[in-house]
């Protein structure tokens, strides 16, 4: 018979924390509530693992969720572009007498091929693409851009449309609404480099817009630098506070060690 000595909430939102939320749900001594803030299409919850989706209703409610649900470790795994969930838990973190642990994402740098510009600000990139594609408009030519921030985060992005022709990927078909200007790309990334490579190359894209996700190298950076393509990346606006770490198998060996509760 299993016997559950805490409950670990893994505030979620990237590969890592559904791997590290799997390793911890096949512990006997674990059981596991996975949550997604802001979930795009239909989310399968990890393996073993309860799922909550949406807010949790502010800082007091996440808060009383912990307590309510006596949740006994926090596991902070989110999105490096999750900005309000991470503000949120900034607040929340000192005032718990639970154990907390955040998982670290690094962030891409750029390689040899690269042709990376960073920005902090979505003003400031757009303003830096609208330049560039404003000189290539003066010799002639239009500008094409693919735009891979995520279908919810594009309303930030509109104004590229004044000046290019924007495509935007979307696997959730009811999100992304936002302008008929966008041309919409129904389908999820693809892992493939030559995949990436051949859908760019067919849609003749100029340019590559995207965020700073960190984590693995993803095949649309591949395919740009392939491609010699110009990449324009959003960071993060702010790093999460405190020390954290940057392996999710760090974060089960140190749940491993947690005191039983029973």
């Amino acid at each position: 018979m299993r016997t559950e000595q805490h409950h670990i909430l893994v505030l979620g939102g990237t590969l890592e924390a559904r791997l590290l939320a799997e390793a911890l749900a096949r512990e006997a001594v674990f059981s596991v509530t996975y949550a997604l803030f802001s979930p795009t299409g239909t989310v399968q919850p990890p393996e073993n693992c309860r799922l909550h989706l949406g807010s949790f209703g502010g800082r007091e409610g996440l808060v009383q969720f912990i307590k309510q649900e006596r949740v006994t470790a926090l596991v902070s795994a989110l999105h490096p572009h999750a900005q309000t969930m991470q503000r949120r838990m900034d607040t929340v973190l000192p005032a718990l007498d639970i154990p907390t642990f955040r998982l670290r994402r690094r962030l891409w740098t750029a390689e040899p091929g690269d042709r990376w510009s960073e920005f902090e600000t979505e003003d400031a990139l757009i303003e830096d693409v609208k330049a560039q594609a404003q000189d290539a408009q003066a010799r002639g030519r239009a500008c094409r851009l693919f735009c891979a921030v995520g279908p919810q985060a594009m309303a930030q992005f509109l104004p590229l449309t004044a000046f290019a022709t924007v495509y935007a990927r979307r696997f959730d078909s009811a999100r992304g609404q936002v302008n008929p200007a966008i041309t919409w790309i129904d389908a999820q990334p693809h892992p493939s480099v030559a995949a990436e490579t051949d859908l760019f190359e067919r849609l003749g894209i100029d340019a590559l817009v995207t965020k700073n996700s960190g984590g693995t190298r993803p095949a649309k950076l591949l395919a740009a630098a392939r491609l010699d393509l110009p990449t324009f990346l959003l960071r993060p606006k702010a790093e999460p506070l405190g020390a954290g770490f940057d392996r999710w198998e760090d974060i089960h060996s140190a749940l491993l060690q947690l005191p039983a509760r029973f």
